[in-house]
C-alpha cells in the first residue's frame, strides 16, 4: 500500500479510421477526466484503398502503414501512455439485436451461442464473440409479440481483426486495456446520462452507423455502406473537381446552398449529395422506428458525429427531416482541458469522439 498513493494511469484512446487515425490521452483524477494530450494523422493518401478486402493480399502491408503511423502519431503529440484502448470500426464487426424467451442463466449461454450462427455471416471459430443483455422483463419478439424474456445485444469480431490490433500494439509496446467496437466508445463520451433513448448517427469515412443509446448502454447498433469517402469521391466526379477539394466543398457548402456567392457550386453539390444524404436519414428513420415499436420509447435526441457532421447544413435538415431534436457531436463535456483549446477541440469534436470514449474507459 503506498502511503502517499501513486498518480493515476493515464489511459490512449485509439480509432483507427481510414481517413485519419486519432489518438487521445486522458488521466481521470479527483473524478474528472484530464487532457493531457491529443493527435490526427490523416490517411487520405490510402483512401483509394477503401474497397479493398482487409482478407486480401495487401493486407500486411496495410498493417505495417498502420503501425507507423500510429507512431507518428504517438510520437507527434509526445503521448506516453502504454495502457491503451483500440476501437474495432463498424465495418470490420458484426451486431445484432435478438429476443429470447426467459430461461436460466447457464441455458442462456448456449441458447445465444446456438442463435449467433443465424446471425454472423461466417463461422463461429473465426470470430470473437461477445454478448450482452440490454433489456429484460416484458418484451417483444421478432413477430411482435410480447414475451417475457430478455433483448440480448451480440457482439462479434473477427479473429484476424483482433490478431491485426494486437500485433500493433505489440510492435509498439503497448498494453490493451480493451478492445471495443466504436459505438460502445463514442456512446461512453457523447451520452449526458439521458432519461430517453438517442440515437448517435456517425457518419465516417468508409461506413455510416446508426446507434441508440438507452439506460446508459448500446442497446442497437447497424451500419451502412453510405459513408463520407463515396460522397466526396462522387462529388468530384459530378463536379470534375480533385478529390481534396470535393472534400472542402462537402462540408463547406453541404446541402446549403442559401446565398448568391458561389451559387452554382453549392447547387450542384446540395444536388449531388441530397440523395445520399437522404437514404442515410431514411435508415435512421427506420431504425428509430423500430427501436420505438420493440420498446415503447420514443427517440427524441439525434447526434450527428463522424467526419461528416458538421457539413453545411446537414444538422437543420436532419432535425426537420426526421422531426427530432439534433446536435453535432461534443464528446469534450465530460472533460477538462485548457482553455485556450476550446475553440479547436469545438471544431474537431465529431472526429475525436472515438478516441475520447475509448480513453474514458476504466474497467
Amino acid at each position: 500500500m503506498a502511503i502517499f498513493g501513486s498518480k493515476p494511469k493515464s489511459i490512449l484512446g485509439v480509432d483507427i479510421g481510414t481517413s485519419s487515425i486519432k489518438v487521445v490521452q486522458l488521466r481521470k483524477s479527483e473524478g474528472k477526466f484530464k487532457l493531457e494530450t491529443y493527435g490526427e494523422i490523416s490517411t487520405l493518401g490510402y483512401v483509394e484503398r477503401l474497397n479493398e478486402s482487409f482478407q486480401s493480399s495487401s493486407l500486411k502491408n496495410l498493417e505495417a502503414i498502420t503501425r507507423e503511423m500510429i507512431k507518428l502519431v504517438i510520437e507527434r503529440s509526445r503521448a506516453d501512455a502504454k495502457n491503451v484502448v483500440m476501437a474495432i470500426p463498424v465495418f470490420s464487426s458484426f451486431t445484432s439485436v435478438i429476443e429470447m424467451p426467459e430461461m436460466a442463466e447457464k441455458e442462456l449461454n448456449r441458447a445465444v451461442e446456438f442463435e449467433a450462427r443465424k446471425y454472423i455471416p461466417i463461422p463461429l471459430s473465426e470470430v470473437v464473440l461477445d454478448w450482452k443483455v440490454v433489456d429484460s422483463g416484458t418484451i417483444k419478439d421478432e413477430n411482435s409479440k410480447t414475451i417475457q424474456g430478455k433483448r440480448v445485444l451480440l457482439i462479434a469480431a473477427p479473429k484476424e481483426v483482433v490478431n491485426k490490433y494486437t500485433r500493433i500494439a505489440d510492435a509498439l509496446s503497448l498494453r490493451i486495456n480493451a478492445l471495443e467496437l466504436e459505438s460502445f466508445s463514442f456512446a461512453r463520451s457523447l451520452s449526458q446520462d439521458e432519461e430517453k433513448p438517442i440515437c448517435v448517427l456517425d457518419i465516417g469515412a468508409r461506413a455510416t452507423s446508426f446507434t441508440v443509446i438507452d439506460k446508459n448502454t448500446v442497446q442497437m447498433s447497424h451500419g451502412l455502406d453510405i459513408a463520407g469517402a463515396e460522397m466526396t469521391r462522387i462529388l468530384a466526379s459530378s463536379l470534375g473537381i480533385a478529390f481534396k477539394r470535393a472534400e472542402d466543398f462537402k462540408l463547406t457548402h453541404g446541402i446549403n446552398n442559401s446565398g448568391s456567392e458561389e451559387a452554382v457550386d453549392k447547387k450542384e453539390t446540395k444536388e449531388t449529395l441530397i440523395t445520399l444524404i437522404d437514404e442515410i436519414l431514411n435508415e435512421s428513420e427506420r431504425m428509430m422506428n423500430s427501436y420505438y415499436l420493440k420498446t415503447n420509447r420514443k427517440i427524441e435526441k439525434l447526434i450527428l458525429n463522424g467526419g461528416s457532421a458538421q457539413m453545411e447544413g446537414l444538422r437543420e435538415y436532419t432535425e426537420k427531416k426526421l422531426n427530432v431534436k439534433t446536435f453535432v457531436a461534443d464528446p469534450w463535456t465530460k472533460v477538462a482541458y485548457l482553455p485556450g483549446l476550446e475553440k479547436n477541440l469545438k471544431e474537431i469534436g465529431p472526429e475525436f469522439s472515438v478516441a475520447v470514449g475509448a480513453a474514458m474507459r476504466e474497467d
